[in-house]
């Protein structure tokens, strides 16, 4: 058998191989030989009809069957011979590959292959002088204990002639005229005196308008409807924004008592204490979660190198297909979705190059290092999950292994663990302070919010003071996200 290879794009080769004649008759014979005792042939005895009337009646299936097995063995051998460290399938289809009456069967398979690169000596001590601590004082916790008592807070109406403020509410009917199209027609509506967007249509201009109002006004703005309008025929024309103001409302604080009531906590100390904790336990992750993105960052700066691009553009497919049903999840207008669509093809791009390049370097390290993932580490990452999404472990797995997401999880483990080796070996004060730190930390360790003490209302208000639901679920979906990626490269 010959086989030759040539490059013919970045990472990609292309395998040629020629399987001589006489190993094309030799499987022949031996299939023939093999019917000539077992196959059965109208008016002969099983083993005993002629080679030559076998031959002429089992022609063609034998041909396909010979054709499929040698294509398949010829390439398999190929690639023991030439050592190739192929990523995703090989584009091949036995169906196009003919057999010949005579010389060679000769086909040609286009592979991807692994990038090749070289680790630096030095990626055991990256330095991490750079990666700052987020601070936790005094006026942060006094910040988050405010704004706690404003999420324990109650809307009360304020008297006819106070004005709206930059925190208060109004209920009021709200209209946006086009011509003599009505666009928006919302009664009894509560509005914030602040930009939202009601239809697909932002309203810039609703915090100058309603700040300062009263019960009984009445205020007008001119607008230019936005192309994200829901209403395609109305998009980029002048409208009229009508706000008739019925009630100004403010949010009326919580005094201590009814705090420490509201958050079950005895007195203030240990109120700020609980918060202080919780924003220390949040810092310490947020500065982990820093210190590892230095690391990858520095990876990917010393170890750049070409991707294969079909690998590339797979990746990236996924990633804006699961991106585009997360806006359409959370309600993003489908015509701001359209209207981005270059800059959201164009950033997933990026993410899925960045995920790919850093997956290999990680994967590279890996080897180097002889880390492997243990069957005891894949489980208690499964009894892990199964907690946060409140699932029976067992039944977990068992959806894991049907939808083949175990080898990706085992892979996933397997990255966090160089990355957590380069944090242990990496330089500076930073990394320093980490070690001593991590000295006692257990691996998968509960959030801080669990500990012993702490009010669960506290803790979670705390953890999301001042974050807007969109935000909380946009970090949701960059967790999603960044988990559904290392499923993706592990097809690599």
């Amino acid at each position: 058998m010959d086989v030759t290879v040539e490059d013919i794009a970045t990472c990609k080769k292309r395998l040629s191989i020629a399987i001589p004649r006489e190993e094309i008759e030799a499987k022949f014979d031996e299939r023939f030989t093999e019917l000539e005792n077992e196959a059965f042939v109208p008016g002969f005895r099983v083993g005993h009809a002629p080679r030559r009337l076998i031959e002429k009646r089992f022609h063609d299936a034998v041909t396909e069957e010979v054709r499929i097995k040698l294509v398949s063995e010829a390439f398999e051998e190929a690639m023991k011979e030439q050592d190739l460290d192929i990523v995703g399938e090989p584009d091949i289809d036995p169906e196009k590959i003919e057999m010949p009456d005579d010389g060679p069967m000769t086909f040609s398979v286009d592979l991807e292959v692994r990038p090749e690169f070289d680790l630096p000596d030095d990626y055991s001590a990256i330095p991490l002088d750079k990666v700052e601590r987020p601070e936790v004082t005094d006026d942060s916790v006094a910040e988050a204990l405010e704004r706690l008592r404003e999420q324990n807070g109650s809307l009360e109406p304020v008297a006819e002639d106070e004005i709206a403020d930059e925190k208060d509410l109004v209920q009021a009917d709200l209209t946006i005229q086009a011509g003599d199209v009505m666009v928006v027609d919302r009664q009894n509506v509560r509005l914030p005196v602040g930009a939202v967007a009601i239809e697909g249509i932002r309203l810039d201009e609703l915090p100058d308008l309603l700040k300062g109002a009263k019960a009984g006004d009445t205020k007008e703005a001119k607008i230019t409807i936005g192309q994200e309008a829901d209403n395609e025929d109305v998009r980029g024309q002048e409208a009229t924004l009508t706000v008739k103001v019925d009630e100004v409302q403010r949010i009326r604080l919580p005094d201590d008592a009814a705090l420490l009531e509201a958050a079950d906590y005895e007195d203030m100390d240990a109120l700020r204490g609980a918060i202080r904790r919780q924003q220390e336990s949040r810092s310490e992750a947020q500065f982990r979660e820093a210190q590892e993105e230095a690391v990858r960052t520095w990876l990917l700066e010393r170890m750049p190198f070409d991707l294969p691009e079909d690998l590339v553009s797979r990746h990236a497919n996924r990633l804006l297909q699961r991106r585009l049903m997360s806006m359409q999840y959370r309600g993003v207008p489908a015509a701001e979705v359209e209207q981005h669509m270059d800059e959201i093809a164009g950033a997933t791009s990026e993410q899925a190059a960045r995920d790919l390049r850093l997956h290999f370097i990680l994967d590279a390290i890996a080897k180097q290092e002889e880390i492997e993932v243990t069957d005891a580490e894949v489980d208690a990452r499964i009894r892990f999950m199964a907690v946060q999404y409140g699932r029976k472990g067992d039944r977990l797995r068992e959806e894991m292994e049907e939808s083949g997401q175990l080898e990706s999880l085992r892979a996933s483990i397997q990255e966090d663990k160089v990355v957590r080796m380069l944090l242990d070996r990496a330089t500076g004060p930073a990394a320093e302070e980490a070690e001593d730190e991590a000295a006692g930390e257990a691996p998968e360790a509960a959030p801080a919010e669990g500990e012993a003490g702490e009010a669960p209302e506290a803790a979670s208000a705390e953890g999301e003071a001042g974050e807007s639901p969109e935000a909380a679920s946009a970090e949701g979906e960059a967790a999603g996200d960044e988990a559904d990626d290392d499923a993706d490269t592990e097809s690599t």
